[in-house]
């Protein structure tokens, strides 16, 4: 699958976006993490930073995702109660 279609598949609304979320943003404190605390050359440490802000929007995209479908969510059971509640109130 072509990184833009992986992408795209992480913006979409679904349950299971919460584990890619956490992995980019954990594996961004690590690589500036790793930056910070080894300090290596700069090309490496440039390397690192760009790889950790790469995963950070992987795992950006995939919380927008999470978002979504968190909202949707809460949306339709809102809409469920008050249709529940409209018909007590009818019976």
């Amino acid at each position: 699958m072509p990184p833009t279609d992986r992408l795209r598949w992480l913006l979409t609304p679904d349950r299971s976006r919460w584990k890619p979320m956490l992995l980019g943003l954990g594996l961004f404190a690590a690589g500036v993490g790793a930056a910070a605390t080894l300090q290596p050359p700069a090309l490496i440490e440039a390397v690192l930073v760009v790889l950790a802000i790469a995963a950070w929007y992987v795992g950006a995209c995939g919380m927008v995702g999470y978002v979504r479908w968190f909202f949707a969510s809460e949306l339709l059971q809102a809409r469920r109660d008050k249709v529940d509640t409209v018909e007590r109130e009818n019976k």
